[in-house]
């Protein structure tokens, strides 16, 4: 996508970005003999490798359903890279685990992820990476509620928004 088509909310940069990497790991996969996953999967994966391993917090990330949740995951459990195990600390709970068998290719994905950041650093540049790493990592605090902040919690404000256009 040239420069000059981009759009100006900073949400679509940041679902650019995850299609980039994405992308780019999909279809490295897809050339090692690896079987791509579609980014509901793809998604499932990265919340359970970063200790989400409870369904329904993966629904509640995702923003999708608990049935939704259920069908992806039996997609990867289908694939051998998951598995659903009782809840130890939560007998009416159910938690999401990798696999033996998923090792090899989690490894692999692993290192093409810092591949794919080495090809991103040639391209924007290392402090323009630094950069986006550091930000990333800050905490930008809760989720906005729509009730008591941001635009749309009362009439007033979200007029001045919208004059201001």
């Amino acid at each position: 996508m040239a420069h000059n088509d981009r759009h100006t909310y900073l949400m679509a940069g940041l679902l650019e970005g995850w299609d980039w990497f994405d992308n780019g790991l999909q279809n490295v996969l897809r050339a090692n003999g690896y079987p791509p996953l579609n980014k509901s999967q793809s998604m499932m994966i990265l919340y359970i490798s970063a200790g989400v391993h409870r369904p329904i917090e993966i629904a509640r990330k995702m923003r999708l359903s608990r049935q939704a949740i259920r069908h992806v995951a039996n997609q990867l459990a289908d694939l051998g890279l998951i598995e659903s195990l009782d809840d130890k600390n939560d007998k009416r709970s159910r938690r999401l685990q990798f696999t033996a068998q998923s090792d090899a290719l989690r490894g692999f994905a692993d290192a093409v992820i810092f591949d794919l950041e080495k090809t991103l650093r040639s391209r924007i540049g290392a402090a323009n990476l630094r950069d986006l790493k550091r930000i990333l990592q800050l905490d930008w605090g809760p989720v906005v509620s729509g009730d008591t902040e941001g635009p749309g919690a009362s009439p007033e404000p979200f007029r001045a928004v919208v004059r201001s256009r």
